[in-house]
């Protein structure tokens, strides 16, 4: 059986190292130098917005900064999520050669989406779907966002799941279309997401993460086995961090990516990585 590491790491005060971490992982196993990982961490107090999004139209900046909220742009594409501890972050990296990824974008979603509906299912939340593209819904209401990418040759999908969020704090900072609301009738973001307590206040985070690492094990056809984060991924992270995630000119004034990742593959090639 093929393995696939699960990596528990997480620095919850610094989304913007959480993030490079993100990006590192998949860089890093496309390299060969890591394993196919899934991934779980958690942030105290952020937002993180897609690489398409200008932090300005998702955010309301000034409930950010009062309340000290951390925004950062993520790599993949996708809308604008807010996160605190009470969300769980999941992210795979799988190598496309290795596994029967399909290529097309719904197939895709599915393929990976799936594992996650049928852990919820599996605790007894039964009224869990997969919504439109990429988002989780029970009931209607959307308990959790997901993004994607097939960068370096690598199958990266990365979601979010409310568990027991501040759902007031969220919908005070993401800033939602009108239009995006009134297509599905509805008037506030707090009436359009739930929390996973609200359906089960019983279950608890570790068993929802044991949950989908038994699903996706079962639909990778893998064995699993405890990791931790290598040095070389740590290098890899900390020159995202300081070239890319840790700028203002990229998380907030939406930098070009292609200039952005030139000169993280300059310094990834400075400290012999490349």
């Amino acid at each position: 059986l093929r393995k696939l590491r699960i990596l528990m790491y997480e620095r919850p005060d610094d989304a913007y190292w959480n993030i490079a971490v993100e990006e590192a992982i998949p860089r890093a196993v496309s390299l060969g130098i890591s394993p196919p990982t899934l991934r779980f961490f958690r942030n105290e107090n952020a937002v993180i917005i897609g690489v398409f999004q200008y932090a300005e139209k998702e955010v309301n900046m000034e409930y950010a900064n009062e309340n000290q909220i951390q925004v950062v742009r993520r790599f993949t594409g996708g809308g604008a999520v807010f996160h605190d501890m009470g969300n769980i972050n999941y992210a795979l990296s799988l190598p496309f050669n290795e596994f029967h990824i399909p290529k097309d974008l719904v197939e895709y979603y599915g393929f990976f989406i799936k594992p996650i509906v049928l852990a919820l299912k599996e605790m007894g939340i039964r009224d869990v779907e997969k919504g439109l593209l990429n988002d989780i819904e029970i009931s209607g209401k959307k308990v959790g966002g997901s993004a994607a990418s097939i960068k370096w040759d690598v199958g990266f999908f990365h979601g979010t799941l409310l568990v027991n969020t501040d759902l007031e704090k969220l919908s005070n900072v993401l800033k939602v279309p009108k239009t995006k609301l009134s297509d599905k009738g509805v008037s506030s973001v707090k009436k359009r997401v739930i929390n996973i307590a609200e359906i089960k206040p019983e279950i608890s985070q570790e068993e929802i993460v044991d949950s989908i690492i038994r699903e996706y094990s079962k639909h990778l056809n893998v064995e699993v086995m405890e990791g931790e984060l290598s040095d070389k991924e740590e290098k890899i992270a900390r020159v995202l961090y300081e070239v890319k995630y840790s700028k203002k000119e990229w998380n907030i004034d939406r930098g070009s990516p292609l200039v952005f990742d030139r000169e993280v593959e300059k310094a990834l090639i400075d400290i012999g990585i490349l």
